[in-house]
This record gives structure tokens, C-alpha cells and sequence, in this order.
């Protein structure tokens, strides 16, 4: 299991550590720390040193930095093994003691400082042995040695080079498909056909949640194909959409909050109001035939009074229910 239990414990320690110390991450000589179990390779903890914005942007990046370093750790069977990947370099220590192994990405002009620095970091892993051996779960337990790590990384600044990972994606996106060795002119040919077809298919699709997961797709192939300028294109659209759906998702829980408690008092007008807003919303979410039939419920509320009581109670249950009905559109993307 990660030991990184929850996004939410390390956005937390890191928002209160790096407010206090005022600490510019992309100045830091780490740019990546991993450690993976050494027999199955499981990521138990990772760290990357860039903001949280740009982790977020760039996930598929850090993804695919994570699978290659995990790769290499199940490849390499020396006890220190350094593999240069672009303007970097990827350092693995093994720790018996804890039955890990410790990835460390660095720029390749901090090498000697970094080398200062390993013999600590895995003092600090050996001083939380229960971690890594025998962990109970005690976000406490977690939170000391998290912070450990960060305070030590973050008091060693970069000596030279201020270039960091998110800036050289494409130089280390094409290193370390070089390691991995090029693709069959057969395999390339039929990836370049499925990626035209799935890019067709997505410049016209207009629903965001189904859009977003094409956008994943075509980075997958993308990176299949070693196309460091696609993947990088994908990526940042893909972020795009993403942003937009959480946004939508806001709104939309805005207006579903406001129709649910105009509702409840019988303020059928308010109601009108707040769910035809809501159905402007929807567009870009829900199939048409959806948002039709919201609308309709939104008319029939306008002309209520016309409306047999038995039929209208119907009515009134039918919005009430619209918001787990919905809920499939908010899970998607979040």
C-alpha cells in the first residue's frame, strides 16, 4: 500500500510547510523522490517537487515518468545504479534494511551535492522502519516521516542549472522512450491509424466527460508512439477539459442546491428558474434527450395550475430525484 494514504494529508503538510518556509519548490536539487517495495515494486511514497498546479497539469507526464522509474528499478539488480535521462539523472540505492528501493531524479550538474543528500534520506527511511515493515495506519506515524523528508530536501537549494522537470518534458519524454527501444513499423502504423480515427471522433464530440476520456486515450497512444509533441498537446488539453468539467460540476451542484431547497417550500417559481439555469448547464454534460425532458418538467411547473394534482405530485418527485439521476455526470473528471 502507498504510504501517501491520502492526497489530502499531503497537500495539507506541504500548503503548511512551504507557506512557513517560503520555499520556492523549483529550486530544490531533488526534482522527483520515489520509493518502491523492492519484490512486487509497489510505489509505497513519492514526492515531487513542483507546485500543485503543475503536478496536476502535467499528470500524464509524472505518470509516465513514474512507470519508466519503476521499470528501471525491476530491470536494474545493483545495489546503486545511476541512468541518465536527459539533461537528468535517475539514482536507485537499495535499502534492504526496509526491503525498498529509493529513486531519487536529479539535474545532472548537482550530482555531487545529491550524493550528500542520499545518505540521509535513507537514514530518515531507516529511522521509520515501522513504515515500510509494519505500518498500522497511524497518520501520525506518516506525517513525521513526510515532513522529514520535505525539511531535508527543501534545505538544499540547486546549485546551477533552474531548469526542472515540467520545462524539459519533451527532452526526457524522448529519453526515455529511446531506453525503451523503437517501435515496429507495423505497430506504428496501426497506432497512427487508431489515434487519426480516435482524434476524428474527438474534434467533434461535444459531450466534456466523454471528450476528457478520449483526451486520455490519445495520450496513451500518444505515448505509445513516442510523440513527444502530441502527448504534450493531449496533455494540456486534457488538463483543460478537466478544469472545465470540475467547474461545471460547480456550478451545476449550485443550482441543483438552490432547486432542491426552493422546492421543498413550494416555491414552484423559484423552482421554474433554478432548474431551466440548470439545464442550460447541463449542455455539454448530459445526453439531449436528458436535458429535454428537465425542461419539460421545468414548463410543466409554469403551468402547474392546468395540471391534475396526482399528475403534478408526480412532477415535483421526478425533480427531486434529478440529483441522483446527475450524479453519474459529476463523478467523471474529478
Amino acid at each position: 500500500m502507498r504510504l501517501d494514504y491520502t492526497d489530502k494529508v499531503n497537500k495539507k503538510l506541504n500548503a503548511h510547510f512551504f507557506d512557513n518556509y517560503n520555499f520556492n519548490l523549483e529550486k530544490t536539487m531533488i526534482q522527483s523522490l520515489y520509493i518502491f517495495q523492492s519484490q512486487s515494486k509497489q510505489l509505497l511514497y513519492n514526492k515531487n517537487f513542483q507546485s500543485d498546479e503543475k503536478v496536476e497539469m502535467f499528470s500524464s507526464f509524472f505518470s509516465a515518468l513514474q512507470m519508466f522509474v519503476s521499470e528501471l528499478t525491476e530491470s536494474s539488480s545493483e545495489s546503486l545504479s545511476t541512468i541518465e535521462l536527459g539533461e537528468y539523472l535517475v539514482i536507485i540505492s537499495r535499502i534492504p534494511e526496509v526491503k525498498s528501493d529509493l529513486v531519487i531524479i536529479i539535474d545532472k550538474a548537482d550530482i555531487k551535492e545529491a550524493q550528500k543528500i542520499i545518505p540521509k534520506v535513507i537514514s530518515i527511511i531507516k529511522s521509520h522502519e515501522d513504515l515500510f515493515i509494519n505500518w498500522d495506519h497511524e497518520p501520525e506515524k506518516f506525517e513525521m516521516f513526510d515532513l522529514k523528508i520535505i525539511r531535508l530536501i527543501l534545505s538544499n537549494k540547486k546549485l546551477v542549472s533552474d531548469s526542472t522537470l515540467t520545462t524539459n518534458q519533451s527532452s526526457i519524454l524522448k529519453s526515455i522512450w529511446e531506453q525503451k527501444g523503437s517501435l515496429s513499423d507495423k505497430l506504428r502504423e496501426n497506432l497512427l491509424k487508431e489515434r487519426e480515427k480516435l482524434n476524428l471522433v474527438y474534434q467533434h464530440e461535444e459531450n466534456y466527460p466523454d471528450k476528457y476520456n478520449i483526451s486520455k486515450k490519445l495520450i496513451e497512444i500518444s505515448e505509445k508512439l513516442h510523440d513527444d509533441e502530441k502527448f504534450i498537446e493531449y496533455q494540456t488539453e486534457s488538463k483543460s477539459l478537466k478544469d472545465e468539467i470540475k467547474d461545471r460540476r460547480l456550478r451545476l451542484q449550485y443550482y441543483l442546491d438552490k432547486l432542491n431547497e426552493s422546492l421543498a417550500y413550494s416555491k414552484f417559481a423559484e423552482t421554474y428558474s433554478y432548474l431551466y439555469s440548470f439545464c442550460i448547464k447541463l449542455q455539454n454534460f448530459a445526453e439531449p434527450d436528458i436535458i429535454e425532458k428537465y425542461k419539460i418538467l421545468a414548463k410543466i411547473l409554469l403551468n402547474r395550475s392546468k395540471i391534475p394534482r396526482e399528475e403534478f405530485k408526480q412532477v415535483v418527485k421526478d425533480i427531486s430525484m434529478i440529483e441522483d439521476e446527475v450524479n453519474t455526470f459529476f463523478n467523471i473528471g474529478t
